[in-house]
């Protein structure tokens, strides 16, 4: 897939700009500054919805899978970031036999993601779905990134919603830069270590988080 597609804006899961922001490293500032647009994080776990042309849902994603939605008719889209626990994980190839209280909570996303596009009017037809993330790196014997991959499609082909496209595997993690009112998306390849880094981190920490959850 290219470095560049179409899509924009923002909110949802925890707040209007869904979730906490992070200390933006040099790297963003630069990219940001290219666009032109204010940068609306999207950590695991959360969604993001907009309609401003002056706004952008970024998330940087590793074994995660990351959902954008768009209506071209109604200029607006959705961004979530999808991160399967190891419980639910270790339960592949069947995760129908998952606990299904985790498996809704780590679904949420994909969720908010149709929910508030419905809420606002968009028809089920008419969204561009597109997929990123599902990384599958040498150092991961569990393979994370590709049973992320195998759950998620699965989930959306029950929600009978098809991709239209999707830049997903490698042994690459990626940024995305999502601009809903438009439909654009630009995706870079994540290459140095402290990039490698920082999204485990953030994966690492939802995935405690989420494991902890009654």
């Amino acid at each position: 897939m290219a470095d560049e597609s179409d899509s924009q804006n923002v909110s949802g899961g925890g707040g209007r700009y869904g979730g906490e922001r992070r200390v933006t490293p040099d790297s963003d500032v630069y990219f940001n500054a290219q666009f032109n647009a204010k940068p609306i994080y999207v950590q695991p776990g959360r969604t993001g919805y907009g309609q401003r042309e002056d706004e952008m849902l970024v998330a940087s994603v590793g074994a995660g899978m990351l959902l954008s939605v768009y209506d071209q008719e109604l200029k607006m889209g959705a961004l979530g970031y999808v991160l399967l626990p190891e419980p639910v994980l270790d339960c592949f190839p069947f995760v129908d036999r998952a606990d299904p209280v985790l498996v809704a909570k780590a679904f949420e996303p994909l969720e908010g993601c149709i929910g508030e596009m419905k809420k606002h009017g968009a028809g089920k037809a008419r969204l561009m779905t597109r997929l990123f993330g599902g990384a599958v790196c040498d150092d991961d014997p569990d393979e994370r990134g590709l049973k992320n991959m195998v759950f998620v499609k699965e989930y959306l082909c029950r929600q009978g919603l098809n991709i239209s496209n999707a830049d997903i595997g490698g042994p690459f993690m990626r940024r995305v830069h999502f601009f809903p009112a438009t439909g654009r998306v630009v995706r870079r390849l994540l290459k140095r270590q402290e990039d490698f880094d920082i999204v485990r981190a953030a994966e690492g920490e939802y995935n405690k988080i989420i494991t902890s959850c009654d």
